[in-house]
């Protein structure tokens, strides 16, 4: 193999590398973007769970309240 075979060859590796590296950094922003939505859902998620709680945590103490109430 000559020396500008060889240049040659260095320099198409080069190029699939620069593409590889392309492709990989393609997939980490579509990783980090999903990662994203999905904590956006997580925290949504988180909310709603909360006000779930909430609204069962205040339907029993109304009926605790209601039960301790004398019936006259």
């Amino acid at each position: 193999m000559s020396a500008s075979e060889k240049a040659l060859s260095a320099v198409k590796m080069v190029f699939t590398y620069q593409e590889r590296m392309d492709a990989i950094a393609a997939s980490i922003a579509s990783v980090s973007e999903r990662l994203e939505r999905l904590a956006d859902s997580h925290a949504n998620l988180r909310d709603r769970v909360s006000r779930i709680e909430g609204a069962i945590d205040g339907y029993n103490m109304a009926q605790s309240a209601q039960k301790r109430l004398p019936k006259d």
